[in-house]
């Protein structure tokens, strides 16, 4: 009985996951069809110096690394629940790119994620996909909180961004760290049978384990806000250090705590680059372009990817 139960509950998840995927990709071809700055595009490319593409090849050589970071986490995340190897956390990581793609803030990141743990572990792989976003949010607040203030204290655009704004997410950052920390002891509390299915692989977790989780969040943002800073100097804006460190470290901050889904996700990511970057540079197009490429490499490029594991797993399920 047990087993046609967990067969059914795997051809629901298969589905779920078929139907995110197909989702996905329709979504991705309505927004580049629809993009309206191909010419600009074009024109900015032909306009630039050879030399500049030399910066666009570090954005793209980043992207691996990108990716290992997060396998790597993912892996040590689940080390409590499913012991897997590097090549099938890489395998779930793609996919979680893939049905959160159109997703809210990419919520239907788990769906990919959990299709690749065994069945009896996937409730908890659930909450342990939270988790793993929780880090990620506690990095980027952790640095692009402090960055954001000085670069609006700098700016003079304190009447912009109210003082009692940075404390409440100042709290809000002690707030997430705290419960971040005592998740161990916070579930071992809870009693209820059906909650601790969803909890069985945090119980364990040891100051550590988390601690290195959340390095290892640190570690992913800084490539990734290092991809930006390449892809920005590919489009010829060039920023000192403490310019790029003030204006990517806020960017990122208000992209990740703004509500948004894959397709409006670039747009999002433009506007603010041309706020924070603008600040900086003149260079608007390039700004804009900057904003839709590290989506392009980072978003899509994964997401495809992800397809393919996904199709590949679903074929050799069925």
């Amino acid at each position: 009985m047990n087993k046609q139960a967990d067969s059914k509950k795997n051809r629901l998840l298969t589905v779920v996951v078929v139907l995110f995927t197909l989702a996905s990709i329709v979504f991705l071809f309505f927004k580049l069809s629809t993009y309206p700055d191909y010419d600009t595009l074009l024109h900015e490319l032909k306009s630039l110096p050879k030399d500049n593409f030399k910066w666009l090849i570090f954005t793209l050589l980043l992207l691996p690394f990108n990716w290992l970071t997060e396998s790597v986490k993912w892996k040590v995340i689940l080390s409590e629940t499913q012991k897997i190897n590097l090549k099938l956390a890489f395998k779930s990581v793609l996919a979680g790119f893939t049905t959160g793609f159109f997703t809210p803030n990419r919520l239907g990141d788990f769906a990919g994620r959990i299709y690749f743990l065994d069945s009896s572990n996937r409730k908890t792989g659930i909450t342990l996909s939270l988790i793993n976003s929780l880090t990620q949010n506690i990095a980027i607040a952790l640095f692009g909180i402090p960055a954001a203030f000085i670069f609006f204290s700098s700016q003079r655009k304190e009447s912009m961004i109210s003082p009692s704004y940075f404390v409440l997410l100042v709290i809000i950052l002690i707030l997430l760290l705290a419960v971040f920390l005592l998740l161990p002891s916070i579930s071992k509390k809870i009693k209820s049978a059906k909650i601790s299915e969803f909890l069985k692989g945090i119980n364990n977790f040891s100051k550590v384990k988390l601690l290195s989780v959340l390095l290892l969040s640190i570690l992913r943002f800084g490539v990734f806000s290092l991809q930006f800073y390449t892809l920005l100097r590919f489009f010829g804006i060039p920023l000192s250090a403490n310019e790029a460190i003030l204006a990517i470290l806020s960017n990122y901050l208000f992209v990740t705590f703004t509500p948004s889904i894959g397709l409006t996700d670039p747009v999002i990511r433009s506007s603010y680059a041309l706020f924070f970057i603008g600040t900086f540079s003149g260079n608007m197009p390039g700004i804009v372009l900057s904003g839709t490429g590290i989506w392009l490499i980072n978003q899509v490029i994964s997401m495809l990817v992800g397809n393919i594991f996904i199709f590949h797993k679903t074929r050799n399920t069925v």
